[in-house]
C-alpha cells in the first residue's frame, strides 16, 4: 500500500482521534461511519494513484426523478454546488451518490483532513437537499446557494 495514502489516513485518524490502524491496513478501503448514519469511503487505487472519496447521499421516489436529476445537473455545472466533487444517480435503483478524486501526491496531512471535512459537508448537504426534494420543498433559490466552506 502506498506510504502518501497511509500518511493522509495517519493524519485523519490523529485528527479524528480515532483508534490505531492495523499495520498492514486490511485494505486499501476505510469507511467512516458518521454519528448520524451516513458512510464516508475512502477508497486508494494503486493503479492510478488516486484518492476516491465516495457517499451514497439516498435515494428517491420514481415521480421525484426528474427533479433530483435536474438537481445534479445544475449542481455539477463547474462544480458551483458541490465543492468539487460530483454528484451522481444511479436512475436503475433511484440512488444518488457523491465522490471526488485527486493524485494521492497532491495533497498532505491537514489539507487531506480539511477536504474530507468539507466534503462530509457536502454530503449532508445534498442528503436533505435530495430529501427537500423528495418532499417538494427545494427550490430553485436553494440550489443556487453556494455551500459555505465551514466545517
Amino acid at each position: 500500500m502506498s506510504s502518501p495514502y497511509t500518511s493522509l489516513l495517519e493524519a485523519l485518524r490523529a485528527h479524528c482521534n480515532l483508534p490505531e490502524f492495523p499495520n498492514p491496513l486490511p485494505s486499501n478501503q476505510l469507511a467512516l461511519e458518521l454519528e448520524q448514519g451516513s458512510t464516508i469511503t475512502i477508497d486508494f487505487e494503486e493503479e492510478t494513484s488516486m484518492v476516491l472519496l465516495f457517499a451514497e447521499i439516498g435515494t428517491y421516489q420514481l415521480d421525484a426523478e426528474v427533479a433530483i436529476l435536474s438537481s445534479i445537473a445544475q449542481a455539477n455545472f463547474l462544480w458551483a454546488a458541490t465543492s468539487g466533487s460530483t454528484l451522481s444517480a444511479r436512475t436503475d435503483i433511484q440512488t444518488v451518490y457523491l465522490a471526488q478524486q485527486f493524485p494521492v501526491n497532491s495533497i498532505e496531512g491537514e489539507p487531506f483532513v480539511e477536504r474530507v471535512e468539507e466534503f462530509v459537508r457536502v454530503a449532508q448537504q445534498w442528503k436533505l437537499i435530495v430529501e427537500g426534494v423528495e418532499k417538494g420543498g427545494v427550490t430553485k433559490t436553494t440550489l443556487e446557494e453556494k455551500p459555505s466552506s465551514e466545517s
